[in-house]
């Protein structure tokens, strides 16, 4: 199984050029060494996560409550990312629409993508403009909400509120009836792999 830097060899030129400074250095390398250093005690327990029914926002303004309209709709994907984040987040992104790419091929298109901000927003708006920047695909699910409700959230699935340069990310899935399967750390996160996952879920 092939790591983040690996995946790097099936992206285009120009966002393997950028991911790869970011990995290579700064933050991205001290965050690898780290986890690559805490691998064997993280892989020791992996609890589910607790998972509440936050009343969020998506970035056309819409409320949904996250148990009852976003899990248990069918399989889902759930992603994270904080926005101005320019080092680990662009590649949790790039992951993301490779896995929508990819579950579009295998005929899964209704496989469900949802991203959470690490940062509360109290503005559709900012959330909408958000999505336009990173190039969002409007299938994919972008979510934020207001402080007191995104907090217990992200606490309960293990993504805490950080700060731009310290927050965690990893990828969860979902089934057709909100029970957490697994939890994919980053630099372990390949497309293809993720995407197998979710098609052998739906049943397809």
């Amino acid at each position: 199984m092939r790591d983040a830097t690996g995946l790097l060899a099936g992206l285009p030129a120009g966002l393997r050029a950028s991911l790869a400074a970011c990995l290579l250095a700064g933050p991205c390398a001290a965050w690898t060494s780290e986890v690559r250093a805490g691998e064997t005690r993280a892989a020791m327990v992996v609890l589910p996560p607790v998972v509440t029914d936050a009343e969020l926002f998506d970035a056309t303004g819409r409320t949904v409550r996250f148990r009852r309209d976003v899990l248990g709709q069918g399989v889902t994907l759930v992603t994270f990312t904080y926005r101005g984040c320019v080092t680990l987040c662009p590649l949790s992104d790039v992951i993301a629409e490779h896995v929508e790419a990819l579950l579009e091929k295998a005929g899964a298109g209704d496989v469900r993508i949802v991203t959470l901000t690490l940062d509360p927003s109290g503005d559709p708006v900012e959330l909408r403009r958000h999505a336009e920047q990173i190039g969002m695909s409007p299938r994919r699910m972008l979510l934020s909400g207001d402080l007191r409700e995104t907090a217990p959230l992200l606490d309960g699935l293990g993504a805490p509120f950080g700060t731009l340069e310290n927050h965690r990310l990893f990828f969860l899935i979902f089934d057709a009836k909100g029970r957490f399967v697994d939890r994919v750390a980053l630099d372990k996160a390949v497309p293809e792999d993720i995407a197998a996952r979710l098609v052998a879920i739906s049943g397809r």
